[in-house]
């Protein structure tokens, strides 16, 4: 009876971490290890939803510049390789308080609901860009456009999502590595 019971406890356990693991799994990206589209706007609305009013922070849109030519000219496993060393430089730059989600592609965004300045904010951006320069594919550097808009309190993921959006094809418009950030409201 003591070794039945051992070994129903043995499988419950093995059996637990098999649907933890695979519910981590449905949540995040498998190739980044990012929070994937659906996670990362679910989790961003809960966020909100809890957020006080005297609350400040950021939605940024992460865009990778010429990935296609990336995946073109290298391939696509040198493709794999810069969105997993994007994801891990926005994870070194912004610390961990933060939702990071890959949207699809090349797209990445990054909610921070921490007091940050926008002196502070733009080092961190620049220091991110910088950081991505230093990936390289023989003469090609890694560059991305970024859009930023301030969350504010009674802002919707939704709001945020498309202002960020908008933000981030403004800086794609201006050219290669450029970064816009929305006002303060």
């Amino acid at each position: 009876i003591l070794s039945m019971m051992a070994l129903v406890i043995v499988f419950l356990i093995f059996n637990r971490r098999y649907t933890t693991y695979m519910d981590w799994e449905a949540k995040t990206d498998a190739l980044t290890g990012a929070l994937n589209r659906k996670t990362f706007f679910q989790v961003c609305g809960k966020a909100l939803n809890a957020m006080p009013q005297d609350a400040a922070g950021y939605f940024i849109m992460v865009d990778i510049d010429r990935f296609k030519e990336i995946n073109d000219r290298y391939g696509h496993p040198e493709g794999d390789r810069a969105l997993k060393e994007a994801v891990l430089e926005l994870e070194t730059v912004f610390g961990r308080d933060h939702f990071l989600g890959r949207l699809g592609g090349d797209e990445f965004a990054l909610m921070l609901l921490i007091p940050v300045g926008r002196e502070e904010l733009e080092r961190n951006l620049r220091r991110f860009q910088e950081r991505l320069h230093k990936i390289t594919w023989g003469t090609y550097e890694m560059s991305c456009s970024i859009g930023v808009q301030p969350v504010v309190y009674g802002s919707t993921v939704d709001d945020l999502y498309r202002d960020a959006d908008h933000l981030l094809y403004l800086a794609k418009a201006r050219g290669k590595d450029q970064y816009v950030i929305g006002p303060e409201q």
